[in-house]
């Protein structure tokens, strides 16, 4: 057989004067000897074209190639990798229309692994074979899945909500030039994700229309907003096909979005370093922190912190309200008193603390996961917990200005019950009644009036 290269992945083979295409899958022969081959040729590659009509592209045989193993299929002329590519709105729409031709035929993808995607000519889409594609992944270095599936695929979701956040992370790509998480991997990028460390796409992008920036961020974070559906994808690349998204700003406002831009990602990263120094060596003082927390009711936050802006700086009173109950939901005590005035909240505060820290004692010592969030626990189907672990978190919450000022929040909170024969997790109903003061960098926090239950 003679062989000749195209690209790093893929080759030209010719068998009797029969041209396939060969795919490196770079599995070792050694490995693949426990594949199962014919399963893997039983699922098929499928072709995409513009308009989504799929026809298959079934792997023929395998070859060794240099102590790895070679996939060929029909011959394909002029394809090319998925990083060859320009991304562009152009890009983002035509992977949507593949992805609605892979939910149609029930492929078994959650999101963008871009060795499974070979572009070809006229806006059409190679898509390896699921089996082959899945074994690929799991014998793949770190080195190449923190290229080729980290940076595309969410830790969490699965279906349309995963794909929408591979749409996502293009999409930014193709406005800010640049990996929306860059610079993590592994668990670290998972952290970042959950979290939503990312800074405000209209201050890394200014100009960029603002529906267009809100539903790229909540494809990419979990901000309680709704993650975006393909057809809400569809409807945003039409506009950004016929008509643009980005506008002309002058260059004072570029530079203050800039700036604004660059205050909220080194905040970001501080707290960001803050919590992997806790997880790396503070659960080893846990029991002495605890034991601080328990005497004098709260957990000391650092000095520097006295010298930060507040993280409201800029926001307007509803904002405000919005940042405290995604802190409280995000057991982030730091971000919870930049939303409020002196003592205000304190409750609230030692709450967080303490959950936070008892649960990274018992992660220390009994080998516990995370604490679940309640959305996520929620969303999963309400999996069984292990013993004594509940969910934490707020849902249903709801904001109303109430025109005098005051704000009143509605909404569920989910906390380790006060009974301890408690045996299923409750969201206990509670308003709060927020009342309001300009201070001098900000809005805050003046009183809260809380009524639980009913």
């Amino acid at each position: 057989m003679e062989l000749t290269p195209i690209d790093e992945q893929t080759w030209e083979c010719s068998d009797s004067g029969r041209k396939m295409l060969g795919y490196l899958t770079d599995i070792e022969t050694r490995k693949f000897r426990g594949a199962d081959t014919i399963a893997i040729k039983k699922s098929e590659g499928l072709i995409i074209d513009a308009s989504g009509r799929v026809k298959s592209w079934p792997l023929e045989k395998f070859i060794e190639h240099n102590g790895v193993m070679m996939a060929l299929g029909p011959w394909i002329a002029d394809s090319r990798p998925f990083g060859d590519r320009k991304h562009d709105s152009r890009a983002i729409a035509v992977l949507l229309n593949a992805v609605r031709a892979l939910k149609a035929v029930d492929y078994p993808l959650n999101g963008l692994f871009t060795r499974a995607f070979r572009w070809l000519p006229n806006d059409g889409i190679l898509v390896m074979p699921p089996k082959l594609a899945a074994w690929i992944r799991e014998t793949s270095p770190e080195s190449l899945l923190a290229e080729a599936w980290e940076p595309w695929v969410h830790p969490d979701r699965a279906g349309d909500e995963g794909w929408s956040f591979s749409l996502g992370v293009l999409a930014w790509r193709a406005l800010a030039g640049v990996d929306p998480f860059a610079g993590e991997t592994g668990e670290a990028r998972r952290e970042r994700i959950r979290r939503g460390a990312l800074p405000p796409m209209d201050a890394v992008v200014p100009g960029v229309d603002i529906q267009a920036a809100d539903l790229i961020r909540r494809s990419l974070i979990d901000s309680g907003e709704g993650i975006p559906s393909l057809d809400e994808w569809d409807a945003l690349l039409r506009r950004w096909n016929e008509q643009g998204i980005l506008n002309q700003l002058v260059e004072k406002k570029q530079e203050e979005l800039r700036i604004k831009a660059s205050k909220q990602a080194k905040l970001m990263e501080d707290r960001l370093k803050a919590r992997r120094w806790f997880r790396k060596s503070g659960w080893k003082y846990a029991g002495f922190v605890l034991a601080i927390a328990l005497a004098a009711g709260f957990v000391s936050a650092p000095i520097g912190k006295m010298l930060e802006e507040p993280v409201t700086v800029g926001m307007t009173p509803l904002e405000v309200a919005a940042t405290y109950y995604d802190a409280l939901d995000s057991l982030d005590s730091e971000r919870m008193e930049d939303c409020v005035s002196g003592r205000v909240g304190k409750e609230d505060q030692r709450q967080v603390d303490m959950i936070f820290v008892t649960h990274k004692v018992r992660q220390g010592y009994e080998g516990l996961g995370e604490l679940p969030k309640v959305s996520e626990w929620l969303a999963a189907g309400r999996p069984e917990l292990p013993t004594g672990v509940w969910p934490w978190g707020i849902t249903d919450l709801n904001l109303t200005e109430l025109g005098d000022g005051r704000i009143q929040a509605e909404y569920l909170l989910w906390a380790p019950p006060q009974d301890e024969g408690a045996t299923q997790p409750v969201g206990i109903p509670r308003q709060d009644i927020l009342s309001f003061a300009e201070g001098r960098k900000t809005w805050e926090i003046i009183s809260i009036e809380r009524s639980t239950g009913g």
